[in-house]
């Protein structure tokens, strides 16, 4: 598998501008409201993004030939996004009542478990197991939406 059809390698970048934003969302959350409004649309609007790159780009594209074992983390997967979903849907509801977004660190752990279980269990075995020219689409669509 060649570096530029590596979904493991694009999505830890994504996932590391994601853990760059929800470090500066945790800091602006201890000072101002506006600063910590800015930092939480920005670290929304990456999350988000990265959500449906995931359930759109990646997942509808899997089709293991292994069917039970394939798609085992699936769910798993679609619980840990309908949780981070919940928190920014509280958290964009805290923003519009001018309230200081809280917790913070919990939610931190929660998404550093969720990453490392993709990037230890859910990209390689895509890597793994998709065909070459089914990854070089997948790329594409995963560089169309979160590289920019």
């Amino acid at each position: 598998m060649s570096e530029n059809t590596s979904i493991l390698a694009l999505m830890i970048n994504d996932h590391c501008k994601i853990e760059d934003l929800l470090e500066n969302l945790e800091k602006k959350a201890k000072e101002d409201f506006d600063s910590m409004k800015k930092a939480f649309n920005n670290f929304e609007w990456e999350l988000e993004k990265h959500i449906f790159t995931e359930e759109k780009a990646i997942f509808t594209s899997y089709n293991p030939e292994d069917v039970e074992e394939g798609y085992k983390m699936l769910p798993k997967l679609t619980n840990q996004h309908n949780y981070i979903i919940n928190i920014l849907n509280n958290w964009r509801e805290d923003v519009r009542n001018k309230r200081m977004i809280t917790d913070v660190y919990s939610f931190k752990e929660f998404l550093i478990n969720h990453k490392n279980f993709e990037e230890e269990k859910v990209y390689p075995k895509l890597d793994e197991s998709l065909p070459e020219d089914e990854k070089r689409h997948i790329v594409a669509k995963i560089n169309e939406i979160v590289q920019k």
